[in-house]
């Protein structure tokens, strides 16, 4: 998978993520190929909630920025119902 450096904003929405139990993750989505989707599911393990898959797949040059995107999106739309 390719290399991605984090901003400091992506990091404190992978914290908040973990925190609350949002777990975004990669999913290969071919055998031998470098392809991945990202699934998305909530709550603690061994009874997480699935909440969906992106609806395109992400080569390796660009899957971590994705699922950077999505944290902050959840991260974001948590926050904002807080204020």
């Amino acid at each position: 998978m390719g290399a991605y450096r984090r901003s400091h904003k992506e990091d404190k929405a992978l914290v908040w993520c973990i925190r609350n139990n949002i777990c975004i993750s990669p999913r290969k989505a071919k055998w031998k190929e470098y392809i991945w989707f990202i699934d998305i599911e909530k709550g603690e393990y061994p009874n997480r909630q699935w909440i969906g898959t992106s609806p395109e797949a992400f080569g390796p040059s660009e899957i971590w920025k994705k699922i950077s995107e999505y944290q902050i999106y959840y991260y974001d739309k948590r926050i904002r119902k807080k204020v």
